[in-house]
């Protein structure tokens, strides 16, 4: 077993990944946790982080912790203020907040914010720019999730992006809405009636906003199985999302999808009935990749 060199914790709003990592930002251990929103205040989130670590702490007590993602944020431990686009690599892991926590080195990097091209709102993100600081190449990316995101990548630095509520949208629908049954869990799976769903959402004039109602109405009228329902309506929710965020990028470009697996798998079937290339990269070797990066400016 190689040397542990620091503890790297990606701290997501319904997760956590934490991971004893060693010189060359391989991990040695793993263990998982609760997400941010399930932990009550601050105090509450640092003691959930040292009972996961505590055997790690007690047989490497030098490690430093180095964190992303929620629990910089302002419902997370210690707040790590947002940088602004156009930002690189550099102003991210400088703008890190850095602290002692029981005696153990500790920093959070900080989240990013900007301006949105299309609309000129505001629009925010915290974990994914790690998984980009790990892996992404210049050009157009999408980190598919609760709040996926579309980031344009320009000279190392994040140009702009914008964010699209498609994972928390298809849950609430499938728990809250009379387009599902509620009492089946939505298991939505690559096939037939998925495709149609993204077909019917790319090519359509009405929103999304009117294409839903077709997962009921589809159903009703025997054009719809009950047991595909969700494999459409996650069609059409992904479709529509794709069929907007292109709507202002070239056509030509494959796009860079970083996520789980079987998230970004969704995702590249849906581009491929839209006609677009993709390449698809693990969201958590993405993020220990970023996190490794991170240590060796901080710590190393």
């Amino acid at each position: 077993m190689t040397k542990p060199t620091f503890i790297a914790i990606d701290w997501g709003t319904s997760n956590a990944r934490f991971a004893l990592v060693d010189e060359n930002g391989a991990m040695l251990e793993e263990k998982q946790g609760q997400g941010i929103a399930k932990i009550d205040g601050a105090a509450a989130i640092e003691f959930t982080c040292f009972e996961a670590i505590a055997d790690w702490i007690t047989l490497h007590p030098a490690l430093p912790v180095l964190m992303a993602g929620m629990v910089g944020s302002n419902i997370g431990w210690r707040e790590a203020a947002y940088v602004e686009t156009p930002t690189s690599t550099r102003k991210i892991i400088s703008a890190a907040n850095l602290f002692e926590a029981r005696g153990t080195r500790c920093a959070i990097l900080p989240g990013v914010k900007t301006e949105r091209q299309a609309d000129g709102l505001p629009d925010l993100m915290r974990g994914e720019e790690t998984q980009i600081i790990g892996t992404a190449k210049d050009g157009l990316i999408c980190l598919p999730g609760t709040h996926s995101k579309w980031v344009r990548l320009t000279d190392g630095e994040i140009a702009a992006f914008h964010t699209a509520q498609t994972g928390e949208l298809l849950e609430l629908l499938g728990k809250h809405s009379i387009l599902l049954n509620p009492r089946r869990a939505p298991t939505a799976q690559i096939g037939p009636s998925f495709k149609d769903g993204v077909e019917t959402a790319c090519r359509n004039t009405l929103g999304l906003e009117s294409l839903l109602f077709t997962v009921r109405s589809r159903q009703v009228t025997g054009d719809l199985p009950a047991e595909d329902a969700d494999s459409y309506l996650t069609g059409l929710v992904i479709g529509s999302e794709i069929r907007s965020a292109l709507i202002s990028h070239d056509g030509s470009e494959t796009v860079q999808l970083i996520g789980s697996p079987g998230l970004t798998a969704l995702y590249a079937a849906a581009f491929d009935v839209a006609g677009k290339r993709s390449t698809q990269v693990d969201g958590q070797t993405a993020s220990l990749a970023g996190l490794a990066r991170a240590y060796q400016d901080i710590f190393g």
